[in-house]
């Protein structure tokens, strides 16, 4: 029998950041799955307890940590908690980002730069803040690991009056390229998902009662359908283990093959 051992994550420690729902939750789900304990990032606690008690269930160890991903005292002092619970960490995943509380899309003309800025914090400095953490810790403590950032397919194709998110997803993956390459002799691999359609929380309120929209989305999508946050988490499962060992810097996108689609409409 073929031995799998290189896709299991066991005995390993992943922050999941946003892990409460959507692709954090199915992401700390699937790595639980693979063997993984799990920090659960979160700053919705009832939606933090529910994720912890669902890894548990699965015979993995949870801890629930309430976490502000802008700032940079509450991820330093998420990281503590959890090298303190688990004497360490193997995995970060960077998954919180978004429109903001009052999710809408905005020309430039119409984007005021306190927006531009608060939109810029959550969806890249966020990332960059537990970035640093994450690689300071490994650093001081010797370890390898790896980090796998959420982006969006925004970053690689245009989204019309998404200038600051499409902006924000396009640093995620810069910042990943860099680096992958500034600390892979120090044993720390870098990689990045851009993510299309997802079925998450959000998109599933806005597109509520607006099923023809949805259908027309289906159509253009070449699988026919939106993804699941399983299966984003199923590919983070394999850029943290051992099978993609040699895979760094990369962005790998899932998009049901949408962004073909884009690029020759645009």
């Amino acid at each position: 029998m073929q031995d799998m051992s290189a896709y299991a994550l066991d005995g390993r420690t992943a922050i999941v950041t946003g892990s409460g729902s959507g692709i954090g939750r199915g992401t700390a789900l699937e790595m639980a799955n693979a063997g993984a304990h799990i920090v659960v990032a979160e700053l919705q606690q009832d939606a933090a307890d529910e994720t912890a008690a669902m890894i548990r269930a699965l015979g993995r160890r949870a801890l629930v940590v309430a976490t502000d991903v802008t700032s940079v005292e509450s991820v330093e002092n998420m990281v503590a908690a959890a090298v303190h619970e688990f004497g360490g960490v193997d995995i970060l995943v960077n998954n919180v980002g978004g429109l903001g509380p009052k999710p809408k899309k905005t020309t430039i003309t119409e984007l005021e730069i306190d927006e531009w800025e608060s939109l810029l914090r959550l969806n890249l400095t966020s990332q960059f803040i537990c970035c640093k953490a994450f690689i300071t810790l490994l650093l001081r403590s010797d370890r390898r690991g790896v980090i796998v950032n959420i982006a969006s397919l925004a970053a690689l194709v245009p989204y019309e009056t998404s200038v600051v998110y499409g902006a924000a997803k396009a640093g995620v993956v810069s910042m990943t390229q860099t680096l992958a390459a500034e600390y892979g002799k120090r044993g720390v691999r870098v990689n990045c998902i851009a993510p299309g359609h997802v079925r998450t929380p959000i998109p599933e309120a806005l597109y509520q009662g607006r099923e023809e929209l949805r259908a027309a989305q289906n159509r253009i999508i070449p699988v026919g359908r939106w993804c699941e946050p399983e299966e984003l988490g199923r590919l983070a499962v394999f850029l943290a283990s051992d099978a993609s060992s040699y895979v760094t810097g990369q962005t790998i996108v899932a998009s049901g093959g949408m962004t073909y689609f884009l690029t020759k409409v645009h």
